[in-house]
């Protein structure tokens, strides 16, 4: 009688070691709710879920981008308010000056306001002067005190920022400019300043002292308005700002949805039916138990075992 053969045995193993195999993949299944762990598991379908992921990593990338920029934005605002807010200080000074007659605080409030205004202008984004214009060395705003205006030709000359403004793709389509420079928002500001400090500092003209003449009065009066002016224009910056930041809000707003869509149709093709993943995983142990106890079953009744 034949006890076993090489062919029971190689049955048996191939047995065995395919359970393990489907074993191996219920477990896989079970611990990443996947149909596989990798493009090569999905067969026909590995070049379509391979498509919607690429196409899920561009627009996560863009997302990336909306966000750094929203940032930015957000920053930008917070200067330009600080830097309107400024203006509008500046001329409540010589509102108040004019009101009481008397210009003897008029430029220790100036100077308050100015340096509110460096704030603005020399404002900081993660480490970086927000209106620099590409320049990362120095503040775009050279000087620290109002005085300081009396010693330039122009108020121009006190801007140190360069000429690039920030642009940034938000999506496949669309690139925006959102960068702004110091010289542009404050080169009318910083004009102001220096032209009530050159009056100051005339001895013809100033200094402002506790009665205002008539000819500081006149002059305060039309500063007055050209600070009114230009806080309407510091408004609009801010408008234009805000603008950008709803276009780039807007923007995220779409990605988003695509991302979700993309997200959904690639889970849809690679999740794993759980309830399925667990049958098959209990199965696929049963069957290495039962291939286990033929390989058991065929060693105890070898021939060896039998000449004993």
């Amino acid at each position: 009688m034949r006890i076993s053969t090489s062919e029971s045995w190689s049955n048996a193993l191939n047995n065995l070691m395919s359970a393990q195999t489907r074993q191996q993949t219920a477990n896989d299944q079970v611990a990443t709710q996947k149909v596989a762990t990798d493009l090569g598991g999905y067969g026909r379908t590995s070049e379509i879920i391979a498509s919607y992921q690429s196409s899920l990593s561009r627009t996560n990338a863009y997302l990336d981008v909306t966000q750094t920029v929203a940032d930015r934005l957000n920053s930008q605002d917070l200067a330009i308010t600080t830097t309107s807010d400024a203006v509008s200080s500046a001329k409540d000074s010589i509102m108040s000056s004019l009101a009481n007659g008397t210009g003897t605080t008029l430029m220790l409030d100036m100077q308050g306001s100015f340096s509110a205004a460096l704030s603005g202008l020399n404002y900081r984004h993660n480490g970086q002067y927000l209106f620099n214009g590409g320049n990362d060395n120095a503040a775009p705003v050279s000087i620290t005190s109002m005085s300081q205006l009396a010693g330039v030709t122009s108020s121009d000359d006190v801007f140190t920022n360069g000429t690039v403004k920030k642009s940034s793709q938000i999506d496949a389509g669309t690139t925006i400019q959102t960068g702004m420079l110091a010289s542009e928002l404050g080169s009318k500001l910083m004009s102001l300043y220096k032209e009530v400090q050159d009056y100051n500092d005339d001895p013809a003209t100033g200094p402002f002292g506790d009665q205002l003449t008539d000819a500081q009065k006149d002059f305060l009066t039309t500063k007055s308005q050209e600070f009114g002016k230009l806080y309407d224009d510091m408004l609009q910056q801010g408008a234009l700002n805000g603008t950008m930041q709803k276009r780039v809000e807007n923007t995220q707003t779409s990605l988003q949805g695509q991302a979700d869509s993309l997200s959904q149709l690639v889970d849809k093709r690679t999740s794993v039916d759980m309830a399925e993943a667990y049958s098959n995983l209990q199965q696929a142990q049963v069957a290495v138990q039962a291939s286990a106890q033929v390989l058991a079953n065929l060693n105890s009744t070898s021939l060896l075992n039998l000449l004993k």
